[in-house]
């Protein structure tokens, strides 16, 4: 895939271009110059002109800077970065096989993406079962609570973007129990009851409470996540301002395309964006990614960015890809009519942002970590539903999951930040902003997209939540100090299965790209002459 070239390139092309013809005239007004005088001249022009492109390339290079934004363009030339090495280690990497398989650790855990994949193949059958049982596919969200942050342009009509509501009958009554008491009445007699607060000081996220104000209640497993046209500004308006505004000013440069939950063949700016498709030869792809990628713009995170606000943007950034993997992974063929993996779009959302796989893994990890602490909570929960198959199913799957979690050992240590005179300062702002996340999801004009932006945010903020609000202590015991409410646990172990899928679906593309290789070298046996 040819890269485009910078303006300062065009911009000297066009001083050589303009230059020449000048120069050239005055050669025409001399009749009586001599062929080797001519040839000389035109020598000079032609150096004068390579001369102004590269003394103008010289001056562009430290053009990032005037963004406030760090060039690594004076560096000698390298071997793709590690962000684009791992996305062509992960796609090249085979059932079995062990094709340039990934090493190391994911960044600010205690776990290498190794162990990770591992543990996902152990929980991935129970979540899947667990996430399909009552108690976990009935969830009471807010899906028209207006957006307070910008006008929006409407809402998505489209077939793929409604919500199919769930019948109240269907929900278990002690759900649905709405308790008033004396104390949230105004002082005056027959005033009507104060608004509760829309989150406490421990929570990260507006917390909508399931018995008590307004909601939709749905069924998760008949509304899933996955392509449904939303497209265009209004889709990726969201992204952007997470990135922008709630990421501390960590996200590095982002493209148009920053991403939304609809197709991709649409920009901010209106413009076209077809998918692109990977190359055949693997030699081809690293640079192919390279080409893609957000630094090939020659912009990247600043060194000392404190690990806080790095863990703040991999949530965020993981979120992100997650999404985006969901989409690509069942997404809608036209021509076909058929809901189906599209390996085009994996490569133009994930492949051009190749940080944000990384940050799947980094999500992974960070809420494996919170089910770890909360174990004996999720174990003595009570997650009786009145529907006997699935209370069983519950009792014996939630072991299972928590087993598996137990025996991933130290992943993530959560005692390692917010410490030092500022701690306390910086977490307020850490929740101020994750808060704001929860809300910008309201500002999403397709009702799916919206219920699967906010229920996943939820479910990373009850991490956040008990990982950082609560100390290990208060997860043993009788839990008198812990404020979970239902949805909370809810989201969490729903979101861990939506990651757990996103890690299924690097493979299914990994295995998709290795039969285009596989293809492509076939075809070119195929070809050879007989000997």
């Amino acid at each position: 895939m040819p890269k485009k070239r910078s303006s300062a390139a065009r911009s000297a092309a066009r001083t050589a271009h303009v230059t020449s013809p000048a120069l050239a005239l005055d050669t025409d007004q001399q009749p009586d110059t001599s062929p080797a005088k001519r040839q000389w001249l035109w020598t000079t022009i032609r150096v004068a002109a390579l001369a102004a492109a590269a003394a103008t390339a010289y001056i562009a290079r430290d053009s990032p800077h005037v963004l406030g934004l760090s060039s690594r363009s004076e560096d000698p030339p390298k071997s793709p970065s590690q962000n684009i090495g791992f996305m062509a280690q992960v796609l090249q990497k085979s059932q079995g096989q062990n094709i340039c398989k990934p090493e190391g650790f994911v960044s600010d855990t205690y776990s290498d993406f190794d162990s990770v994949e591992a543990l996902n193949h152990r929980v991935a059958r129970p979540l899947d079962r667990l996430v399909h049982t009552k108690f976990f596919r009935t969830l009471k969200v807010d899906l028209y609570k207006p957006c307070q942050l910008w006008r929006t342009e409407g809402s998505c009509f489209q077939r793929d973007c409604i919500v199919q509501p769930l019948d109240a009958s269907n929900v278990p009554a002690p759900w649905c129990a709405e308790t008033v008491d004396q104390n949230s009445f105004g002082p005056f007699l027959g005033s009507f009851p104060r608004q509760r607060p829309e989150y406490t000081d421990k929570d990260f996220a507006v917390v909508n409470d399931e018995t008590y104000g307004d909601g939709l209640w749905v069924d998760l497993v008949e509304n899933p996540e996955r392509f449904t046209g939303y497209a265009g500004a209004g889709a990726n308006a969201v992204w952007m301002s997470i990135y922008q505004d709630n990421c501390f000013g960590v996200a590095p440069y982002l493209q148009d395309t920053a991403g939304g939950w609809g197709s991709q063949l649409v920009n901010i700016d209106g413009k076209s964006m077809p998918f692109v498709q990977p190359p055949h030869k693997r030699r081809e792809l690293a640079p192919f990614l390279e080409s893609l990628a957000e630094e090939d713009r020659g912009v990247t995170l600043p060194a000392d960015v404190p690990r806080e606000y790095r863990v703040f943007y991999r949530a965020v950034s993981g979120l992100h890809a997650s999404v985006s993997t969901h989409i690509c992974a069942e997404y809608f063929n036209a021509t076909s009519e058929q809901w189906e993996p599209n390996l085009g779009c994996f490569i133009s959302r994930i492949g051009a942002f190749p940080d944000r796989l990384q940050n799947m893994y980094f999500n992974f990890v960070l809420l494996t970590r919170a089910i770890q602490k909360m174990e004996p909570y999720i174990a003595s929960y009570d997650y009786t539903t009145g529907v006997a198959k699935d209370d069983r199913a519950v009792q014996r799957l939630i072991p299972k999951v928590l087993k598996a979690v137990r025996k991933a050992g130290l992943v993530f240590d959560d005692s390692e930040l917010f410490l030092g005179s500022d701690g306390h300062e910086l977490k307020a702002e850490f929740k101020d902003n994750f808060r704001n996340i929860s809300r910008i999801m309201d500002c999403t004009g397709c009702e799916k997209c919206r219920l699967w932006g906010k229920t996943q945010t939820l479910g990373l903020a009850t991490a956040l939540k008990a990982l950082f609000s609560y100390p290990d202590r208060a997860f043993r015991g009788r839990f008198t100090s812990l404020d979970f409410k239902r949805n909370e646990v809810v989201a969490l172990i729903t979101t861990y299965f939506q990651f757990s899928r996103s890690l299924d679906a690097i493979e299914m593309f990994r295995d998709m790209y290795q039969n285009i290789v596989t293809d492509w070298r076939a075809s070119q046996v195929s070809q050879l002459p007989n000997t």
